[in-house]
């Protein structure tokens, strides 16, 4: 037993690592083939890149990648960051269509264009693809865009591939909700509305609303948001380079989004959705400037939770008003450093829930809290998961005012995994602004090699014809196994901590999961002396 639940959790960490995006926040930045330098790229706040653009042919062919010196670099330099990259065809091509609409509509040459992307996707080492038809027409198109899509879907969800979209902000009727079933998410270009107030926030809202209220999932809703402004077509650099305050949203007659409103469309992409598009890397400032957008973004990414969870030494910041749920408190503006809310009125037993916390490795984490009290001081404490797991408390001493802020720790053990973080008062009568978590310092993080061959023996090896997908998934878990019966086998599911949640015969290719609670699961088939593992996310 100890074996197998050492393999549960070393693969629940190898998927949390490897799929980190589709379980968290999603930050996509696009980059065309003609402009940005992949040596700059801030990698460390993204979570997936679009190398933009490669186009069909009438046929099903692909004409010839721009620059694939470009492309191979990209792919080594992103996935040496963790960060995936996804091959982007179409785009809007001076609104010729036409290689789509001739190809979709024939089932030959939708399987010839499959079958190019399959060879593509591998000879690159993507990790998927994402479709910029530039715009399907009602009708009979639109039939045809949800068969090419359902064909993509299975060729690269059976390889462990992402597949997604990219579709009009608002009034994208030629996009069935057939399409929602079978990507993993879409990209909303919530931009070239019109010239100059083409990507308000306003827009944005009303983009993420069409779309939402017509069924899209929260968590394949992503926000577009520009680098650049119309009419003019500059970048966000170029303007702010030619005197654009980077603040705010027009200059000149150019209209272009600011860091104050890129910031408020990543709040409302976190409310409404689960990720946010760039389009594209190269309009931005690079690492270290303080205008940067991609910054911006990052900073709103830290403070809401959502990516790019802490590595060992680095600290994630938690804005106490950030809270997912909560029990009594109430929200105000903060004159501490930074400026922003605090969370108040807080009473014995009152408590704050951050959902979806990374704690990368096990060992001893420092937890800091940054408050204030009036008079009387306080006790907090923190646990995860509803309080499940105790984590300890500290005292607040009395700072003399509700906004002279000081900040107390206490260090905790922590066994690594993803948790919902709450704080509890077990006192009351002190604010809260942020909480700090610090992972250990010296921890090591096995590389992916090392875990492997320490751990996974040949069992886990086999059977690499039997494959799982959507992943992550809802409600249905389909198994594909390249032919051969599951009848006669039986087949289990494990959580992350090990424990038996599903077992039943395999009597049929797919398994009803939606009564599972969202997190990292292992199923195992058995088959005789047969044994094939294989992990996905709820």
């Amino acid at each position: 037993m100890i074996k197998n639940l050492a393999k549960v959790l070393l693969f629940s960490l190898l998927l949390a690592s490897g799929q980190r995006a589709a379980a968290q926040f999603k930050v996509i930045g696009y980059m065309p083939s003609w402009a940005g330098d992949v040596n700059t790229v801030q990698y460390n706040k993204l979570t997936h890149i679009n190398y933009a653009f490669i186009l069909p042919t009438a046929t099903g062919g692909l004409y010839g990648n721009d620059n694939p010196g470009k492309l191979s670099s990209l792919v080594t330099k992103a996935h040496q960051n963790g960060v995936k990259v996804l091959i982007s065809v179409g785009g809007w091509n001076d609104g010729n269509d036409s290689g789509f609409e001739q190809f979709a509509a024939n089932a030959s040459y939708r399987t010839a264009f499959v079958n190019n992307i399959i060879g593509f996707v591998n000879q690159y080492g993507l990790d998927g693809v994402d479709i910029d038809w530039e715009y399907p027409d009602n009708g009979a198109s639109a039939n045809n865009y949800v068969a090419l899509m359902t064909q993509l879907s299975t060729e690269m969800h059976n390889r462990g591939k992402l597949l997604t979209a990219a579709v009009v902000g608002e009034n994208g009727g030629s996009i069935l909700n057939a399409v929602f079933n079978v990507v993993d998410f879409l990209n909303l270009m919530a931009y070239d509305y019109n010239n100059y107030d083409h990507s308000t926030y306003t827009y944005a809202q009303n983009s993420m609303n069409y779309w939402r209220n017509r069924g899209l999932p929260k968590e394949k809703c992503v926000l577009g948001v520009p680098f650049y402004g119309r009419p003019s077509w500059e970048t966000f650099a170029q303007l702010v380079n030619r005197g654009a305050n980077p603040y705010s949203d027009t200059y000149n007659g150019v209209g272009y989004n600011g860091i104050t409103t890129i910031k408020n469309k990543t709040n409302l992409a976190f409310d409404q959705g689960n990720g946010i598009m760039i389009w594209e890397l190269s309009g931005d400032f690079n690492a270290g400037n303080p205008n940067s957008l991609l910054s911006a973004i990052h900073e709103v990414v830290l403070q809401r939770g959502g990516t790019n969870p802490p590595t060992p030494g680095n600290p994630i910041v938690i804005q106490a008003e950030n809270y997912n749920s909560m029990a009594g408190v109430q929200t105000e503006a903060t004159t501490d450093a930074g400026g922003g809310s605090n969370v108040g009125w807080i009473d014995a037993t009152d408590w704050m829930a951050f959902y979806n916390i990374n704690f990368p490795v096990t060992g001893t984490y420092k937890v800091e809290y940054r408050v204030a009290s009036l008079s009387g001081g306080g006790v907090v404490s923190c646990d995860l998961n509803a309080g499940s797991i105790q984590l300890g408390q500290v005292a607040i001493p009395s700072t003399g005012g509700w906004q002279n802020w000081t900040t107390v720790s206490h260090n905790v053990s922590i066994t690594a995994g993803t948790y919902n973080f709450g704080v509890y008062a077990q006192a009351g009568g002190w604010n809260l602004n942020w909480v700090r978590i610090t992972p250990p310092s010296g921890a090591k993080i096995s590389t992916t090699n090392e875990m492997v061959s320490n751990l996974i023996d040949n069992s886990i090896q086999s059977g690499k014809a039997f494959t799982i997908y959507p992943n992550p998934v809802q409600q249905t878990l389909n198994i594909s196994t390249g032919g051969e019966s599951l009848a006669g086998g039986t087949i289990r599911i494990y959580d992350i901590s090990g424990k038996q949640v599903v077992t039943a015969r395999a009597a049929s290719n797919q398994i009803n999961v939606s009564a599972l609670r969202s997190g990292v699961y292992t199923l195992e088939y058995i088959k005789g002396d047969k044994k094939i593992t294989r992990q996905f996310i709820k």
